[in-house]
């Protein structure tokens, strides 16, 4: 655990690269790559947050498992179970609704209910695997661990997929494209007639979101899944650098398929993804600083050498 700080550092490095380089080449870079209504790209978009979501279900996993197993009072195990079902709703409605036929997925809006069809025993499932390893832990801190996770979840989703897109209102590529060029804004301007806009073309506020993106923001809190799991197991994860850097990798085809299919910019993705692995630092200090909640070695020799 205590090893990580630089490898999220590299993280960090690497999304400010690509805010950079947009910074220079972002329309230029969608003119070469950008391919219009992208079956796998489509399909990559409404599945791809799955991921990040379940690590938040994973979570709520956790809350189950402290209200049913390791509270005894009536009003904390009502508190835990209603946290463990809300998360599990709210990860549902955004696949579902959101993401699997939604705008950003398939975009087929009758076929919304067979979503949650989908979303839920993925959700679940997920939510499940969290329950398990809150089991195998029995610590009856880990709640607080994760409840500290879960807020800075929290503000790496309301800052990548709400609060700064309506700051910005910046066109989608696939808008420019279709309707004129002179809706290019770099990611530094603000669009300040979107709503103007919105009515000229007749198209949804959704492509006026383009920035940052929250395909990428959520898809990179796979990442703070690897940095929870060995505090929750209360044991170093071996080979965990290379877990990091899997879901590292991830994020990163994430966002080269949200350019592909004229989602958004590569500025757009690099801000998405700095802005969760800066939450994700937050919640490494906090942690790595709060040992009484989980039992790891408070040093780096009494840890047992991890072979890569």
């Amino acid at each position: 655990m205590k090893k990580m700080r630089l490898h999220i550092f590299i993280a960090t490095g690497v999304f400010l690269v690509m805010i950079i380089l947009g910074s220079f080449l972002d329309l230029q870079i969608n003119q070469a790559i950008f391919s219009k209504d992208n079956g796998f790209g489509i399909t990559v978009a409404a599945l791809s947050m799955v991921v990040g979501y379940g690590v938040l279900s994973a979570m709520g996993g956790t809350f189950l498992y402290h209200g049913l197993k390791l509270t005894n009072v009536v009003w904390q195990k009502i508190i835990f179970i209603a946290a463990s079902v809300g998360v599990l709703g709210l990860t549902v409605f955004f696949c579902a609704r959101k993401e699997f036929f939604g705008i950003n997925g398939w975009n087929i809006p009758s076929l919304v209910w067979l979503g949650y069809l989908l979303a839920t025993p993925i959700m679940g499932a997920c939510m499940f695997g969290g329950y398990i390893v809150a089991k195998k832990a029995n610590n009856p801190k880990l709640w607080i661990l994760v409840a500290i996770a879960a807020v800075f979840a929290a503000l790496a989703l309301l800052l990548g997929t709400t609060a700064v897109k309506g700051i910005f209102n910046r066109p989608r590529y696939r808008i420019i494209v279709s309707e004129h060029p002179n809706l290019f804004y770099n990611w530094w301007e603000r669009c300040t007639n979107s709503n103007d806009l919105i009515k000229q073309y007749g198209v949804t506020s959704e492509e006026f979101k383009s920035f940052p993106s929250g395909h990428t923001a959520v898809s990179a809190i796979s990442m703070l899944g690897v940095l929870l799991l060995p505090l929750a197991l209360n044991k170093e994860i071996k080979h965990q650098v290379i877990y990091f850097y899997c879901g590292l990798v991830y994020t990163l085809f994430i966002a080269f398929t949200r350019i592909w299919v004229g989602a958004h910019f590569l500025s757009d993705v690099g801000m998405g993804g700095l802005i969760t692995v800066l939450c994700i630092y937050a919640f490494y200090e906090v942690a790595l600083h709060n040992e009484k909640y989980y039992q790891l070695p408070s040093s780096e020799e009494a840890v047992e050498p991890v072979k890569e």
